[in-house]
This record gives structure tokens, C-alpha cells and sequence, in this order.
């Protein structure tokens, strides 16, 4: 080693333990924290071990099952939220676009094959995500009142076009919720993990995915990295409707109806398992892995409770309960990582 070179190292400043030690404490929070919704989810499960018929195949399969068509509509929020929007109008369109699709099918184009209804369906999915990114972007209205009204729009529209419900339905139409491969797995969780993988490679693969947490964590500097931040919200809420819509079929093909109150009800707990999973509520942080343990967290509770034989009402406030602590866990991580930082 050349006397320079001895000269360099022996100015570089010593780290010092204590340093070290805290570095490696925050490190070990920041990673804790991420990982808290699977530690939770870990935890439910431990507990469902101890009720009765929690542990059959048949019912493990019912909880993946069951977490489809709510986790369709935790998804397109995570999307909606990743950018600093917000989408209240997804279980109308969870209950809305299944209607859309077979009252065209039933009244006015009985002519054409079953699963054509779907497309109908899920397109009516788009047109109102589509709607809500377009009156809140271009005419820059809060997302909140946009989703608001429409909300209370579909499923007024749900109501006036089926009062009492359609049963009976035509196989073609509940398929993703009804088929099973080999009679026993649901084609429903197949849909869900197909529909998992597209969006991790969207987020994490695609310049759109860059683009969308871009736009949330600042959008005017987006904009001036030249990112089309208007067409980033829009699309956002168009694949929150696609997904809304989808997870109104699987729904339907899980109870064999298609009701006027179907989804009603749901978008606090779509809200809570967005945040339950780590998505920010200011926007520019997700991760779908967590949203992906929130969901089955969701389901898993709801199984359990259903084991035990907890009363509706009860169900109601436990899950308030668990939206006030996804809120306040949301709260205090962004306070323990802005101190970090």
C-alpha cells in the first residue's frame, strides 16, 4: 500500500458502534413494519387453528375462495391510492356492472352466447371508472365527491333495475365463481393469482408502474420528468372498475344471484385492506405483497368468525375496529418513517 493510499484510509472517519447498532435498529423497523400484515395474518391464522374445522382442505379452500371477489376491489383501491386518489364508488360497481350484464342478456340480446354477457359486465366496470377519472381529473373535482355520487348513482341504478334479484342465472354468465377444476378447485383462485401477477408486473416491471407511484409521491415533479400525470390518474380508476367489475362476477357465480345489495356496505373494508396492506394514504407506497396478506387477512377473520358463530352485528364493530387500527398503523409508520428519514 502506497503512502497515500495510507493516508486516505487513515482519514476516513471510524463508524462508531452506536451508530451502527441504531442504523441497524431502523433498518430492522423499517423491514418489521413491512412485514407487520404478515405477522398479523400469521397470527390469525395460529388462532383459527383452535376452532373446530378451521384446518379441513375444504374450508382453506373456501377462505382463498372467499377472498376473490372483495380482494378484486382491494386492488383496484391500491391502484387508485398508489397515485393519492381515493375510489369510494367500487362496491357499486361491484354490484353494478354483474346487473348490466345479465339484464342485457335476459331482455336484449338473449341471441348471442352466455359469456358474452361478461364482457358487458366488465366493460361496464371500465365505463365508470373511466367516468370517475375523467370528471375528477379533467374538471378537477375531489375523488372523494366524484366517488361519492357515484356510489349512490349505481347502486340507485342496481335497485331500479332488479328490486327483488335475478336467480336462476345461465351457467355461461357465473362461471369464474361457480366452475371448479377436477369438482373441488375453484377456478375463482386462479382468476385472483392470474390477476395478482398481471399487477406485479405492472407495478414493478413497466414504466407505467414507475409512472403511478411518480405521480403519487409528487406529481408536479412527474409531470416535469415529463409523465402524463392526468392520463396516469384516469387510468388508474379504470382499472379500479375493471377489477370492481370482476370481482362482481366471481361473486355472483359464488351465491348463484345476482342482488340489489350485493357488495353494499363493503368499501370500508376495501379501504381497510388497502391500508392494512401498507399502501399509504398520501400516496407514492405500496406493496402488493402486503395487499395480497391484507386480503386474506380480511378473509380469514371473516371465516374464523363464522366458525365460532359470531352474531352480524358483533361482525360489524369488530370490523370497525379493525379499520380504526389499519388507519392508525397507516399513521404511525408514516411518522416513524419520516423521523427515520
Amino acid at each position: 500500500m502506497t503512502q497515500l493510499q495510507e493516508t486516505a484510509v487513515a482519514s476516513e472517519p471510524p463508524v462508531k458502534p452506536a451508530q451502527s447498532r441504531y442504523q441497524g435498529l431502523v433498518a430492522g423497523r423499517r423491514v418489521a413494519g413491512q412485514n407487520l400484515i404478515w405477522l398479523i395474518l400469521g397470527a390469525t391464522f395460529l388462532f383459527g387453528t383452535t376452532v373446530h374445522g378451521f384446518l379441513s382442505p375444504t374450508n382453506l379452500t373456501n377462505v382463498a375462495w372467499a377472498s376473490v371477489p372483495v380482494g378484486c376491489m382491494v386492488l383496484g383501491m391500491f391502484f387508485v391510492m398508489l397515485t393519492g386518489g381515493l375510489d369510494l364508488s367500487l362496491e357499486s360497481i361491484y354490484g353494478v356492472a354483474p346487473v348490466i350484464g345479465i339484464v342485457l342478456l335476459n331482455d336484449y340480446l338473449s341471441f348471442l352466447p352466455e359469456p358474452v354477457a361478461l364482457v358487458f359486465a366488465v366493460g361496464t366496470g371500465i365505463v365508470a371508472g373511466l367516468l370517475n377519472g375523467l370528471i375528477s381529473v379533467k374538471l378537477h373535482v375531489n375523488p372523494f365527491l366524484v366517488t361519492l355520487a357515484a356510489l349512490l348513482f349505481w347502486r340507485g341504478l342496481v335497485i331500479f333495475l332488479i328490486p327483488e334479484g335475478i336467480y336462476n342465472l345461465p351457467d355461461g354468465y357465473t362461471f369464474l365463481g361457480s366452475f371448479r377444476f377436477f369438482g373441488f378447485f375453484p377456478v375463482a383462485i386462479v382468476l385472483g393469482l392470474a390477476l395478482f401477477g398481471i399487477a406485479w408486473v405492472v407495478i414493478n416491471r413497466t414504466a407505467f408502474g414507475k409512472a403511478i407511484y411518480a405521480v403519487g409521491s409528487n406529481p408536479m415533479a412527474a409531470y416535469v420528468a415529463g409523465i402524463n400525470v392526468d392520463r396516469v390518474k384516469i387510468s388508474v380508476f379504470v382499472i379500479a372498475g375493471l377489477l370492481a367489475g370482476l370481482g362482481g362476477l366471481v361473486e355472483v357465480g359464488r351465491i348463484g344471484a345476482v342482488v340489489d345489495d350485493m357488495g353494499q356496505n363493503s368499501i370500508m373494508m376495501v379501504f381497510a385492506g388497502t391500508i392494512l396492506g401498507g399502501t399509504s394514504l398520501a400516496g407514492g407506497r405500496g406493496r402488493l405483497s402486503g395487499i395480497l396478506a391484507a386480503i386474506l387477512e380480511l378473509a380469514m377473520i371473516d371465516n374464523v368468525m363464522n366458525l365460532i358463530g359470531v352474531e352480524p352485528s358483533a361482525r360489524q364493530m369488530i370490523f370497525a375496529l379493525i379499520l380504526l387500527g389499519a388507519i392508525y398503523l397507516a399513521s404511525f409508520q408514516e411518522r416513524r418513517e419520516t423521523v427515520s428519514a
